[in-house]
């Protein structure tokens, strides 16, 4: 090809949760930017759909993580506030995990609120079923109760970013992927069917599809197939946000579900990890199973007893997996201003926004101001 078809400070690749986040931050320094996306988001073809999502302060995966969710709580409200015309991106519900006492997870949540003085209930079985009638909590296990967890609501969440990086002046080439790049001097180039693009940096927030741009790196991630099932609670009182909140559970030894209660369309149950692995998201299976639905029936019966079997919907998503399950947040190592975003492992929606500004430091040269030693590329690689 010829000269470009256009040219920006910087390119995004993908506009899901992490990448509209980052092409919104940006914006907001003053960058110009190109935004790339296979579909038009929101859509079902990654990782940002399903409805809603946890979002939760006393992180037990590792205390480095909750400054950056701390900081997510913040922007997500300063988000909400400027949405037009309004629209509630977030809302408090609490939030409880529910396991033995040997699967580690209240010592991670008691590490979490040690390091960063925050409050949490440790309940015992018997407590959970006092508190809230509708779970019922396996023998010898314990609950760790958030007061400050909720839900995103994922698709105005996804428009309300989108929107701020349009009104900041991104371009957004939607159902345009972006097939190949270089780098170009000091800069980038990238090359669609519709034509090539330069830029000074070029951002990959691709999720499961970063590993094709990225094949050099030979990046250890894995697509792990989800599946989200919306019940029609029996008893739906019970189920209602201002009386049930999130809540995950260790239904087996080491094998963790989440739940979320009924906003309306049903109450949303997902297994959490253990589902199958592929290398390739484009060979992703898409439809539900009746072995899908009988799976989960069977982890909720005994724990929730008054949710009832009947299944309003499912869809299936996906999670981009590192090895350690950790994010993978970094500057290309041989190329600096290129910028890896993703690879959240099933966790990272809550982190959009401020994982959106610690992209656009990555972007300028300037270290966050948050630890992100765990999340660099380095650790990945052979």
């Amino acid at each position: 090809m010829g000269n470009p078809s256009a040219s920006a400070d910087v390119i995004v690749v993908g506009l899901g949760a992490h990448g509209s986040a980052a092409a919104s931050a940006l914006v907001r320094r003053g960058l110009t930017v190109i935004g790339f996306d296979i579909g038009a988001p929101p859509h079902d073809l990654g990782s940002s759909h399903g409805e809603t999502r946890v979002i939760r302060e006393v992180y037990e995966e590792h205390p480095v993580y909750v400054p950056i969710v701390q900081h997510a709580y913040r922007l997500w409200r300063r988000l909400e506030g400027e949405t037009d015309p309004p629209a509630e991106l977030l809302r408090i519900t609490g939030g409880i995990a529910i396991g033995r006492p040997e699967s580690g997870m209240a010592a991670g949540v008691e590490r979490s609120a040690r390091e960063h003085g925050l409050s949490f209930e440790l309940l015992e079985a018997d407590e959970i079923r006092a508190r809230w009638p509708q779970f019922n909590p396996l023998p010898g296990t314990e609950g760790a109760y958030d007061r400050n967890a909720g839900a995103l609501f994922l698709e105005p969440c996804l428009r309300a970013m989108l929107a701020d990086a349009e009104r900041g002046g991104a371009r957004l080439h939607v159902r345009e992927p972006v097939r190949s790049w270089r780098p170009d001097g000091e800069g980038i180039r990238a090359y669609t069917e519709e034509g090539e693009y330069s830029a000074g940096a070029i951002v990959f927030a691709a999720g499961a599809w970063n590993r094709r741009w990225l094949s050099k790196l030979e990046l250890p991630l894995r697509v792990e197939r989800q599946v989200l099932t919306w019940f029609a609670p029996a008893q739906p009182e019970m189920f209602r946000p201002d009386r049930c909140p999130n809540h995950a559970w260790e239904w087996s030894p080491g094998q963790w579900l989440y739940c979320q209660p009924d906003f309306g369309r049903g109450v949303k149950v997902a297994f959490h990890h253990n589902g199958e692995m592929c290398d390739d998201p484009d060979q992703l299976d898409r439809e539900v199973r009746p072995a899908d639905l009988n799976d989960l029936r069977a982890a909720v019966s005994g724990i929730l007893p008054r949710l009832g079997g009947d299944v309003r919907r499912s869809a299936v998503c996906m999670y981009t997996d590192t090895p350690d399950e950790h994010f993978l947040l970094d500057r290309h190592p041989g190329h600096p201003n290129v910028v890896i975003v993703s690879a959240c492992s099933g966790h990272g929606f809550k982190f959009s926004p401020a994982i959106g500004e610690i992209a656009a430091d990555l972007v300028v040269g300037r270290e966050p101001p948050y630890d992100i030693s765990m999340f660099r590329v380095g650790r990945l690689l052979k």
